[in-house]
């Protein structure tokens, strides 16, 4: 490859240079007669070498240092060259061929720049063909899909009674899209070709005048829009309407024109050539046209794009997107107002600036977040209470990826990152809501425990009375049991009514190491466990790191899980639950070899209140649909996550995954 990069530069400049010298001596040779003999090609073999040797420099200088550097440098050279050449002739007879030496300090310099002219107006064509088709990778209706949808649109619109698109070709109107209310029509033909010539004409005024045409009458409204971009007109659209038109619907049509006329530009670009393969291409004046072409396109590309930006501002989020530099490419309306933003201020603030803005006790080190989420590739999420105001708002921070190559529309490529994109929620009145909700569990919950104490303590005295007959005492046993499992059902929902009306902070969370938690927890239930012949067997890696955790809450959790699988388990089965180490969090997992559960409702099992109905289930088997509900919470406010793996009949593996410190 170097070699090939040498050896082009010395070729082109010795056939440059022998090319000019080769037309300079024929030139010579006619002009012969009217002048004194002269030859360019008087030189002996030394003298050729050294010329030639000359513009092989000359090219190498030009590539490395560029045409202004040199061209004054060769100036100088001709100076004193000429000098001595006038001295060496008139004083000591002496041809220093400055002729030779002028062409073959100067073809180089040129013959140099021009390659250089030529490679960048290939790279400059190039890119304005990439640019120009950009847009088309995030679209994928062609402008004839687009002139079907726009009718289709208006359709639904406007009581539209006609509507036409027509296309400009060769300074003739040519109809491209219609759609009519009524396909057939009782008028005669002489009446339809007159109808139809009027609409011709109304159209050809339109565009010559380069305004909208209107007009009215009893029973329609006719306009005729121009199709204009970027001050050229490719065609005109047409619409009946069977009703007076209002203004607004006027510019509606109008905005539509403009819509249809950058379709048009853009299917007519795709079209275009671009003549860079000769090496005189960028010498064509058609490239230049077609380069004109794609410059538009580009612009009216730029022009849709900035449509949905301008449409952020209508969402009740706040977002801003921020640069991998930190620099704040543009921030919403809702965002400035949040941020308490002056309109000067997104392009002087960076990003870490503008969360700076939203910290609180949850939310103190944003440069923390961001790291985090640059490493991991995963959204960062946080609720933030601002006490001044009452106000709390949900932060979520995103790293947003595009493809590696050219098309989005692929599946399983490789993407890199692009740029920060922060949303900013108000979530005031959820979480008051939420709240108003949690108290009034609360308090309906307290006030039914009250006489449900006062159920059981007197069904469990009149169960000692031997006044009373055994079959009262067995109506009287089945009323103490169902009270039991009612406050058991009672404290189970005031337990995660308590977790979601409760902060993350409000958690006393220490080091706690997870192995031998659940071997407490296995201890406490291994009495349950036996009553049913049902074998608990614990197995943990040796290796087991300590986690931040509310030791309490963890253990409820693991508890519920030992517990269910110890209920939905045969007798004389094994439930094995096992620690384990992973790169980020640490698993306990609960298998059993119960009933299962079916696919279809594998993700219902986390739901409050959801219970699987079995057939032949003992009472005593029955679930309250809050147990496992309980166990995703917790594990979810240690910022955990719970799983399943179920196959019916041969039992059911849950598992939960804590971070580790």
């Amino acid at each position: 490859m170097k070699t090939k990069q040498i050896a082009l530069p010395i070729l082109l400049s010795s056939s440059l240079t022998f090319s000019t010298l080769l037309m300079l001596e024929l030139v010579a040779k006619i002009l012969q007669k009217y002048f004194t003999d002269y030859s360019l090609f008087d030189l002996n073999w030394w003298e050729a070498s050294a010329i030639f040797t000359l513009g092989i420099i000359m090219w190498f200088l030009t590539e490395k240092f560029g045409i202004s550097k040199i061209v004054p440098l060769a100036i100088f050279l001709t100076l004193i060259w000429f000098a001595l050449s006038l001295i060496g002739k008139r004083i000591y007879e002496v041809d220093f061929h400055f002729t030779q030496f002028l062409i073959a300090l100067f073809v180089p310099i040129i013959g140099s720049h021009l390659m250089k002219l030529k490679k960048l107006d290939d790279e400059l064509t190039e890119n304005l063909k990439l640019l120009s088709s950009f847009s088309y990778l995030f679209q994928s209706k062609t402008a004839e899909q687009r002139i079907e949808s726009t009718l289709k649109l208006l359709k639904a619109l406007l009581p539209i009674s006609e509507a036409i698109i027509f296309y400009l070709i060769d300074r003739e109107l040519k109809p491209v899209g219609r759609t009519r209310k009524n396909t057939t029509s009782t008028e005669p033909l002489p009446t339809r070709q007159a109808a139809w010539r009027d609409i011709v004409n109304m159209c050809e005024e339109a565009i010559s005048s380069g305004q909208t045409k209107l007009t009215k009458n009893e029973n329609k409204t006719c306009i005729a829009a121009p199709l204009v971009s970027e001050e050229e007109y490719v065609g005109v659209f047409y619409v009946e309407v069977q009703a007076n038109l209002e203004e607004e619907e006027k510019k509606l049509i109008e905005s539509v024109s403009e819509q249809l006329a950058r379709n048009f530009q853009r299917r007519e670009a795709k079209k275009l050539t671009l003549p860079n393969q000769s090496w005189w291409g960028f010498l064509s004046t058609q490239l230049s046209r077609n380069r004109n072409e794609l410059l538009k396109i580009i612009r009216n590309n730029i022009k849709e794009q900035a449509f949905s930006i301008l449409a952020t501002s209508f969402l009740k989020e706040a977002f801003a997107v921020s640069y991998l530099d930190g620099t704040l490419a543009y921030a919403n309306r809702q965002m400035r107002h949040l941020a308490n933003l002056k309109s000067s201020d997104p392009s002087e603030i960076d990003l870490t600036t503008l969360l700076d803005r939203f910290k609180t006790r949850t939310f103190n080190e944003p440069q923390l977040a961001l790291r985090k989420v640059l490493q991991t590739g995963e959204s960062y999420e946080n609720e933030l209470f601002f006490e001044e105001t009452g106000k709390t708002l949900k932060i979520q921070i995103t790293l947003v990826e595009i493809a590696s190559n050219e098309s989005i529309h692929e599946t399983g490529i490789s993407t890199k990152p692009a740029c920060f994109l922060v949303v900013i929620s108000d979530i005031t009145a959820v979480k008051e809501n939420e709240k108003l909700r949690s108290d009034m569990v609360n308090l309906m919950s307290h006030e039914i425990r009250t006489p449900l104490t006062s159920i059981q303590g007197f069904a469990e005295l009149l169960m000692l009375d031997d006044t009373i007959s055994q079959e009262n005492k067995e109506f009287i046993s089945t009323i103490f049991k169902e009270s039991q499992r009612l406050a058991r059902m009672l404290n189970t929902f005031l337990s995660i009514a308590k977790l979601e009306q409760s902060d993350k902070q409000e958690f006393q969370k220490i080091p706690v190491k997870l192995d031998s938690l659940v071997s407490e927890v296995v201890q406490t239930m291994q009495d349950k466990a036996k009553r049913k012949r049902i074998r608990l067997i614990e197995k943990a890696d040796p290796n087991i790191p300590p986690i931040a955790a509310d030791k309490g809450l963890v253990a409820k959790a693991i508890s519920h899980l030992i517990d269910n699988a110890i209920k939905y388990s045969p007798e004389r089965t094994s439930v094995i639950i096992t620690t384990a180490i992973e790169p980020d969090y640490l698993r306990v997992t609960v298998e059993d070899r119960g009933y299962g559960i079916p696919k279809e409702e594998q993700e219902k099992i986390w739901q409050k209140f959801y219970r699987i109905v079995r057939e032949g289930q003992d009472k005593e088997e029955e679930s309250t649909g809050l147990g496992l509900a309980l166990v995703k919470e917790i594990v979810e406010r240690h910022n955990g996550s719970v799983e399943v793996e179920s196959e019916v009949g041969f039992g059911s593996k849950f598992s939960i995954r804590l971070p580790r410190l």
